[in-house]
């Protein structure tokens, strides 16, 4: 199928501020429906999943901070999610995730055996690198809304918007909803990120679909790219103006390696990449002529 953002490595050189505005345009063009209904995805994770410790590296593929992924299961089955970014500078980034079992499926499955996971709750609250407080957002997929308050000690003066009908907002447990990609199940899976913007929580349509391979030390990584994603009509326009990401793959066993997204709404783009390795190692290109150095 055709990719709408496979070209657009180049376009990581350009501003900010230019690619804001595009996507912005075409928001406000083609606008995401308001109709609310209940979430409608389901996610396959392993029944025994370890933390992750990462390393944060900026664009130019310079180690600057630690990260972490880290998953705790409840009695009744509930997986809580909390993946923590961080960077020297003092920009940080902490998303939670709350994942029940669906009904019908085990809540205590053997240990080595996937759980179909539903999502019921995600948050995120992050810090730019001058100490500012940027808005906590919040996707309550049971009240069938996402919400943006002004800090994380108050819900007073928040804003919100309906989540759309058949709910497919995926902000903090990609690492699980990109495997059928890894598996190479799906060519496509089409989705919705959340983000508190000046006017309060926006809906973004989003497509991620296979990217490249690379081979390090004997290990095939498969690359998932995602981007903005406008449909037929506008992939061409969309390919050349807006910026897509990444997760990295083990392509036998489906363990994560690493990703790179921006650390905050407007924040510098980071790669994470499992400690231990940097990000030539699982084929994430960097800026610099300059190896990156080992963490």
């Amino acid at each position: 199928m055709p990719v709408p953002f496979r070209s657009l490595r180049f376009l990581r050189r350009a501003s900010v501020s230019d690619l804001i505005f595009a996507a912005v345009l075409l928001l406000t063009v083609f606008p995401v429906s308001s109709v609310h209904a209940e979430s409608g995805l389901t996610l396959i994770a392993p029944s025994v999943i370890e933390g992750i410790g990462a390393t944060t590296f900026d664009e130019a593929g310079r180690a600057i901070g630690q990260s972490r992924l880290e998953i705790e299961t409840d009695a009744d089955g509930t997986r809580r999610m909390l993946v923590t970014m961080r960077a020297s500078d003092g920009g940080s980034n902490i998303s939670e995730a709350q994942l029940a079992p669906i009904v019908g499926a085990s809540t205590a499955p053997p240990e080595g055996e996937a759980v179909a996971l539903r999502i019921i709750e995600q948050r995120s609250r992050s810090q730019a690198k001058n100490g500012t407080a940027l808005p906590l957002l919040v996707v309550d997929h049971k009240a069938g809304r996402v919400s943006c308050y002004p800090d994380e000690e108050s819900t007073v003066g928040g804003r919100h918007v309906a989540i759309p009908d058949q709910d497919r907002v995926v902000n903090v447990p990609m690492v699980f909803f990109f495997r059928p990609l890894v598996r190479g199940d799906v060519d496509a899976l089409r989705f919705q990120i959340a983000a508190c913007g000046s006017d309060g929580p926006v809906l973004h349509n989003m497509i991620a679909v296979r990217g490249g391979n690379h081979v390090h030390e004997g290990r095939k990584v498969i690359e998932i790219e995602y981007g903005p994603d406008f449909g037929k009509t506008l992939a061409w326009l969309a390919s050349r103006v807006l910026p897509s990401y990444s997760f990295w793959f083990d392509a036998e066993d489906e363990t994560y390696m690493g990703h790179r997204m921006p650390l905050y709404r407007k924040g510098p783009e980071v790669t994470l990449v499992r400690r231990g390795m940097t990000p030539p190692d699982i084929g994430a290109e960097v800026r610099s002529a300059s190896a990156a150095p080992r963490p």
